[in-house]
Formats: C-alpha cells, sequence, structure tokens
C-alpha cells in the first residue's frame, strides 16, 4: 500500500480519514530517543538530545517541549497530548488503534538498530507493565530506562560486561528455562522461571578485586523470553554495543 501524506497525517491511499491507516515506515541508521509523558530523569536524557532523532509518543510530545526541545515526529492518537494544533503538523501521525498503546503504537512506526526510551516507567504500574509488554512485542532492540531501573527484553542468550555488585533482576516473560550463567551471585543454571513459581528478582553481579566490570553471561535454553533489569545509573552497559 502507497503512503500519501494528508494535512500532517498519514492515510494508505484509498482510505477514508475515518479509517485506520497503517503505521508509517520510519528508518533511521542510528539510535532513536523515544520519549513518553511519564516520569524520567531530563538529566540522563539531556545528553543525548542532538546526538539521535527524538520521537516522542503522544503526551511526550509536552515532555520534548518542556525540555525545549520539537521531535522530529509525534506519533499516537493524541487523546493525552495537550494540543496536537500547536506542533507542525507535517511531524504529527496519528494511529487511532485503541488496540494498541502510543509506545507501541511508536514502535510499530520504527526501523533502528536500538530504541531507548524515557518518560515510559514509574508512574502508573499498569503504565508501566503495558510498556513491558511493547518491549516483548518489538521487532529491534528497545532500553527503557525509568528514574530507578533500566529494562531490556531477551530472547535467547545474553551478555555484558556490567557493574560489579549491581542489582541484576531476571523476570520471566512467561516459562523460561536457564542452561546456566556466569558472573552472578546466584547461578541460573538449570533453573526453570515462571511468574507464580520461581523469579530472579535481586540477583546480583559477582564482587571482585579487579576493580572492573565483571562479564555477565546467561544461556537461555528454551521459554519466551525474560526481562533483564539493571538500576538506571548503569543503563549505558546494555547497549554498548550499539551506542
Amino acid at each position: 500500500m502507497r503512503i500519501a501524506r494528508v494535512g500532517g497525517f498519514l492515510y494508505g491511499r484509498g482510505m477514508t480519514k475515518t479509517s485506520h491507516p497503517a503505521p508509517p515506515h520510519l528508518a533511521f541508521e542510528s539510535p532513536v530517543l523515544a520519549l513518553g509523558g511519564g516520569s524520567f530523569d531530563a538529566d540522563s536524557l539531556r545528553p543525548l538530545l542532538g546526538q539521535y532523532p527524538l520521537i516522542a509518543a503522544d503526551s511526550g510530545g509536552d515532555a520534548a517541549r518542556a525540555l525545549g526541545v520539537m521531535p522530529a515526529y509525534i506519533i499516537g492518537d493524541f487523546d493525552s497530548l495537550t494540543d496536537a494544533r500547536s506542533f507542525p503538523q507535517n511531524r504529527l501521525i496519528r494511529l487511532d488503534a485503541q488496540t494498541s498503546t502510543d509506545l507501541e503504537k511508536t514502535l510499530s512506526c520504527l526501523a533502528t538498530p536500538l530504541c531507548l526510551g524515557f518518560g515510559f516507567l514509574g508512574r502508573r504500574f499498569d503504565h508501566s507493565l503495558a510498556a513491558l509488554h511493547a518491549l516483548a512485542g518489538a521487532k529491534f532492540p528497545v532500553l527503557l530506562v525509568g528514574r530507578y531501573d533500566a529494562v531490556r527484553f531477551c530472547r535467547g542468550d545474553f551478555r555484558a560486561e556490567l557493574p560489579q555488585n549491581a542489582r541484576l533482576s531476571i523476570w520471566p516473560l512467561s516459562r523460561q528455562y536457564f542452561i546456566g550463567s556466569k558472573g552472578l551471585e546466584w547461578a541460573l543454571d538449570g533453573l526453570e522461571f515462571e511468574a507464580g513459581k520461581m523469579i530472579g528478582t535481586s540477583n546480583r553481579t559477582i564482587a571482585n578485586d579487579a576493580q572492573k566490570p565483571v562479564e555477565v553471561a546467561i544461556q537461555a535454553g528454551a521459554g519466551a523470553g525474560y526481562f533483564i533489569m539493571l538500576g538506571a545509573a548503569h543503563w549505558r552497559y546494555l547497549v554498548t554495543d550499539y551506542l
């Protein structure tokens, strides 16, 4: 389907304005910043502004304006954006489907090697759960950075150099079997995680006298995937291959 731009919004050719358009394809060679309207640490985000494209998810447009920046695009159904008419119309992408969240809508439009999301964790618990749901369905790596936690979803093995003696939680999406692990205080060898049965809250990386990051490796077996949760101050350790 060819995509035509109508008044700043995107519609498939032959569609009416009351039908739901297919998400546009916004391809980036660099990482992308996604900004939601929830709580975030502005000091963590500001150094990245200008380095990477900024995409706002609905009321994230208001958050961007408060930071003094204009997003490349604002994506959502605009039910929480203060006044869509006050933004450049050619930067607005309206997707009205009520079966997806604004973060899901935003991710559905993007093709990028990495998305760093701010403002999606830590205010309303149901919104935070919905953000994790969006992570699990993303087609590219996404890291959500909140005030207290940084969260990444993994399918298969995980490997990174992480700070010593750092909190590291491993949460199953559904059922996840682990073959083995390295660098963790409590090894995952031969364990099967499942919500309501066994989870990996508040594991931590080992400490040693080397005064350098510790290599953490997780070998995953069969399963639906799992979330890696690290303290927000250490978020860059989870994406060193991309930045």
